[in-house]
């Protein structure tokens, strides 16, 4: 079941409080590239956040996963 989060909510569970994360258009940008599992909903993006926690950071792994 996705559960989609805004990109603000985004940045504060994966970078938190005190760190620089990088901007709302960058990772606007990579929802586009589709490097972030995200949808659009009108103009604004949502990360699926449970596919997120998932990702393994190799891209075949990823393919098998996504069936």
């Amino acid at each position: 079941m996705a559960c989609l989060i805004k990109v603000s909510e985004f940045i504060k569970r994966v970078w938190g409080e005190d760190s620089t994360p990088p901007t709302p258009q960058t990772i606007t940008r990579s929802c586009r590239r589709g490097e972030l599992p995200a949808e659009q909903i009108g103009k604004l993006w949502y990360i699926d956040w449970n596919l997120y926690q998932k990702q393994t950071g190799d891209d075949l792994v990823q393919q098998v996963l996504r069936g």
